[in-house]
């Protein structure tokens, strides 16, 4: 089965392997909507137990569509696969060597699975850090009969709100994300349609929603998007813009806004229907046959068609339905990627009324959702005394002796403490560099540049005398590299405290430092290192020069 694998399928399959031969705990297969990952696990499960007989595998997912994928694609590679699919959605509770399972029919049932030897979670990210909820629970049951089982991960998004990436936090489930293709080199070979958008005239305006938990609460933000003014614009407006494409995919706040959506369509001589939570098995699947028939063209839903639903021919995709999550963005865009059947538009057209494309940029580089700080560990930052103070317009914690808020742009008045050679962008007249960086047009000076996905601070110490410092981790795409390190020895002294200071404020964009005296151990410098974890951006590149085993950073931009 394996040779029957694209290249970047077997790759992922290889590449897994060669992690679990080298490390304990779980990896998690990164892999664009539309890649196929339901082929990969095929070909983990087979290639399993072709080299290892006897194991038992249990695949798990969270929707009945994405168990029958998974158990059609073992079974076309596969004939006599001993496989049993438990799902009470699908009318059958069969166990075997392969077990597809439902995560909400299963969940209570380790001790009927037994022994396990392998779990493969199919859109893993729905696996919380914390240790609660149905997968861990799960898995704990599990664990606890074979300590030595091990969890493959399968998701396009490998990151959570309030989490981060599926690899941070002390009880995160996964240990490496790896990765063997992005979007950019399936489009490159065809594998994935294009997506192409276009600004749109009506925007919804969410100022002041209230977010919960990372996202807009959902009444306040139900309450301002489904209005009559709103549903009547965008419905003109994809109308006007769809033109002749056939199959239009409408993602709503609630089911409210789904019927009223839909309603509206009609009102315009627009075949529609709607599917939500709430719609019956035979319904759904009514609907939907009647959708890829051309019988309907203005699907709308709600929490329903982000996974487990592939219709490749969706030529228009609305986005009715403003999120802060990157994840939510990624799953309602894929629904346009799958390649089109002859006929039809090559492309899919994305009609972005409500921001997300701004607010979470391309696809191509979504960035994390950043970790959620504990409550006392903000409530440290609040309080942070001489070093910080908190705008009084976005109440984020800004360095005291900034003059203007990186965040928000307000400006501070105690103008009088300041560096006035300042310049109204925030930057240095004349910006500060170190006496041993070589100039960056220096084409032989052996200077490498890498795009920045995300970063990270932490305090470390000094092996020899345990001096406490800062060590900032830049991580670039490639997901399987380690990141590239720079150290700040703020306490050592001399020269190297202020090439530590320098360095500081050209990573804070020319925002005004803590004196010399205010970062006295390793209190202040946690404090520093998540204060501006939770506040500030990393730069979009790096340039770096390498020396042996070690890299010496060289300059940072942002785009």
């Amino acid at each position: 089965m394996i040779k029957q694998l694209r290249d970047y399928q077997k790759q992922a399959i290889i590449k897994t392997y060669e992690w679990l031969s080298k490390n304990s705990g779980n990896p998690c297969i990164v892999a664009p909507t539309g890649s196929g990952k339901a082929w990969i696990c095929a070909g983990l499960c087979e290639d399993v137990l072709h080299n290892w007989p006897g194991r038992k595998i249990l695949v798990l997912s969270h929707v009945k569509e994405l168990l029958v994928q998974d158990a059609e694609k073992i079974r076309q590679v596969w004939p006599e696969a001993p496989i049993g699919i438990y799902s009470a959605g699908l009318g059958t509770k069969d166990m075997n060597t392969i077990t597809v399972a439902g995560i909400q029919s299963i969940w209570k049932k380790g001790k009927e699975l037994g022994h396990i030897d392998l779990v493969i979670v199919d859109e893993a990210h729905l696996i919380q850090n914390q240790d609660q909820g149905m997968y861990r629970t799960l898995l704990s049951d599990l664990e606890d009969i074979n300590p030595r089982m091990r969890v493959i991960g399968l998701t396009a998004t490998p990151y959570r709100l309030g989490q981060g990436l599926l690899t941070e936090g002390d009880d995160a489930i996964f240990d490496a994300l790896i990765e063997s293709v992005t979007i950019d080199d399936l489009l490159r070979r065809g594998f994935l349609a294009k997506l192409t958008s276009t600004f749109t005239d009506m925007k919804i305006n969410v100022d002041g929603v209230k977010k919960v938990q990372g996202d807009f609460e959902k009444q306040e933000l139900e309450e301002r998007v489904n209005n009559v003014s709103n549903n009547t614009r965008i419905v003109q407006e994809t109308i006007k813009r769809a033109g002749d494409r056939r199959a239009w995919l409408i993602f709503c706040v609630s089911v409210s806004h789904a019927e009223a959506l839909r309603d509206e369509f009609i009102a315009h001589g627009i075949e529609a229907a709607t599917i939500t939570g709430k719609t019956s098995s035979s319904e759904r699947e009514r609907i939907f046959n009647d959708f890829k028939a051309g019988k309907i063209k203005a699907l709308t839903n709600v929490g329903v068609a982000t996974t487990g639903f592939d219709y490749p021919d969706i030529d228009v995709i609305v986005m009715a339905r403003p999120t802060l999550s990157p994840g939510l963005f990624v799953q309602m865009s894929g629904r346009g990627m799958r390649v089109k059947s002859p006929g039809h538009h090559k492309d899919c057209l994305v009609l972005d009324f409500a921001g997300n494309i701004e607010r979470h940029g391309p696809l191509t580089k979504i960035i994390p959702p950043r970790r959620t700080i504990p409550k006392s560990k903000r409530k440290q930052m609040e309080n942070l005394g001489e070093m910080f103070k908190l705008c009084p317009k976005c109440r984020k914690a800004v360095l005291r002796r900034a003059r203007e808020c990186p965040n928000c742009g307000h400006q501070f008045r105690e103008l009088t403490e300041l560096n006035t050679t300042q310049d109204i962008m925030g930057a240095e007249s004349e910006p500060v560099q170190d006496t041993n960086i070589t100039n960056m047009t220096d084409t032989n000076g052996g200077i490498k540049r890498m795009a920045v996905r995300k970063w990270d601070w932490k305090v470390k110490y000094t092996r020899r005398d345990s001096i406490p410092m800062i060590r900032v981790d830049f991580y670039g795409e490639d997901l399987n590299a380690g990141p590239k390190q720079q150290f700040l020895m703020f306490l050592h002294g001399g020269e190297t405290s202020k090439r530590a200071y320098r360095n500081l404020q050209k990573l804070l964009r020319g925002v005004k430092l803590p004196g010399s005296n205010e970062l006295r151990g390793a209190r202040e410098l946690h404090i520093l290192a998540d204060t501006i974890k939770e506040h500030y951006e990393p730069p979009s590149w790096i340039e770096y020069r390498e020396n042996g085993n070690y890299v010496n950073i060289t300059n940072y931009g942002w785009d």
